[in-house]
């Protein structure tokens, strides 16, 4: 999936593609940042912002890094973070100047595509659809009043300690739209085929949920069907290994808890009475899925918990001690992702949520590569589960409604390739099988609950 947010500045585009990327899972792409960047590089040169040997020299040196860490975009010099110094009055002067030349858009436009071959993404710019991503499967076109524009942009600078009057932004956005619009290389214009959306009068809320509805009816077709990725272990379904007596009490106490208190129901459960090595994928909605989904399969089970769980080390010593593992959050953790493959391979059960962090309820997001890869590695079986109504925990408090854990059918990653998918491809087609299975879930369990309380 590739989405394009372009606009005049100030207009919402990051914070609108901030928030979609994050209910999608989808990478995010900031290209301001990215211009941002070279521009702060070609200050520090004292380079003139004219074509010419000095320029193409200036770019074929540039070593220039793009991030996102834990939803915070990083842009990197010769490996220095410069991420709050692109945002300085000096470099915000003078990136209309630098952005507009010819072959240093040239440049980055190689950089962008480059950066966005292979994955999902959401990019925001002001020539994303019309030059970098003609192809998108959605474009859209913010605008906003620009008094409106004006009021954002000088409450932003409020933020960061600048008091700057309203009439002053307005001017400067004035300007900047002049040489955006005005420059012959890579204008900002409406893209062909792109959605106009109009957020002078709406919520980020708003702008956002009406970005992720046009997602929705672009999505593309699911490419894999589960049905050609199930797993029939050969020669029946191993034994269910034994549990620690400790994690057994555990266990049995987690289960019966939450049975009593939100009324907990296991569908399938049969399909959860599997031994040897074992991959659990679940939809992730509420702080309850955990325990809700550990407790539906009889076996130990090792959950992945975030990092700063364990700065307190008697917590760290006990969720450690029941197999949990620590990983940093906003980056890929080889260690963490190491240590699960073999506890898989040693005949160990890891869950995953595979969205990599909470979504909106009704909405599966993208799989990241994370899962696939750990068991593409190890060789492993995934049991996709659907969650619902652990959102709505108080409601089930009172029997008016009920947690559910959905079991799926085991799937494997073999046959995608046996057909001869490799890498990242391989990676991303088997999550959207798994997550196909979880959506065949939701859809047998009647869809999802809305979140909002009643």
């Amino acid at each position: 999936m590739l989405i394009t947010i372009d606009g005049p500045a100030a207009s919402g585009k990051s914070t609108t593609a901030r928030a979609v990327a994050e209910r999608l899972g989808l990478d995010y792409l900031d290209t301001g940042a990215l211009y941002r960047g070279v521009t702060l590089a070609a200050l520090r040169k004292e380079l003139a912002a004219e074509e010419g040997p000095a320029l193409s020299a200036f770019l074929a040196s540039l070593h220039l890094r793009y991030r996102v860490r834990r939803g915070q975009v990083q842009i990197l010099l010769d490996g220095e973070d410069v991420s709050d110094e692109i945002r300085d009055a000096a470099v915000t002067a003078r990136v209309s100047d630098f952005s507009a030349l010819p072959s240093l858009r040239a440049h980055m436009v190689e950089f962008q595509r480059h950066y966005a071959r292979g994955r999902n993404v959401i990019a925001e710019g002001r020539d994303m659809g019309s030059v970098v991503f003609p192809e998108a499967d959605l474009k859209v076109f913010l605008e906003a009043d620009p008094q409106v524009r004006a009021h954002r942009r000088a409450e932003e600078f409020a933020e960061r300690g600048r008091d700057v009057e309203d009439a002053v932004v307005a001017a400067e956005l004035e300007a900047r739209d002049s040489k955006d619009a005005g420059r012959s290389h890579s204008p900002l214009v409406k893209p062909e085929g792109a959605v106009v959306l109009d957020n002078s009068r709406l919520s980020i809320e708003e702008q956002v949920e009406a970005v992720l509805r046009l997602a929705e009816q672009r999505w593309p077709a699911a490419r894999v069907d589960p049905e050609t990725l199930l797993y029939h272990a050969p020669g029946g379904n191993a034994a269910v290994p034994r549990m620690r007596l400790s994690y057994r009490l555990a266990w049995s106490f987690v289960r019966l808890t939450l049975r009593l208190l939100f009324g907990l129901r296991y569908v399938h459960a049969e399909r959860a009475a599997m031994g040897g090595p074992l991959i659990v994928a679940s939809n992730h909605i509420s702080w309850l899925d955990p325990p809700a989904v550990g407790s539906g399969l009889p076996r130990e089970m090792t959950f992945v918990a975030k990092r700063e769980l364990f700065a307190f080390k008697p917590f760290g010593a006990l969720i450690g001690y029941f197999n949990a593992v620590p990983i940093r959050r906003g980056t890929f953790d080889r260690v963490c992702f190491d240590v699960l493959r073999r506890r898989i391979q040693a005949g160990g059960a890891v869950l995953f949520f595979p969205e990599g962090t909470r979504k909106p309820v009704g909405r599966l997001g993208r799989a990241k590569f994370g899962m696939g890869l750990v068991a593409k590695e190890s060789g492993a079986p995934v049991l996709p589960v659907y969650v619902k109504g652990s959102t709505r925990w108080k409601r089930a408090l009172l029997r008016r409604e009920r947690v559910e854990v959905w079991i799926g059918r085991p799937l494997h990653i073999a046959p995608l390739a046996a057909q001869g998918h490799r890498g990242r491809e391989l990676l991303d087609l088997f999550g959207e099988g798994v997550m196909a299975e979880i959506a065949r879930l939701q859809d047998e369990a009647g869809g999802a609950f809305d979140p909002s309380p009643r």
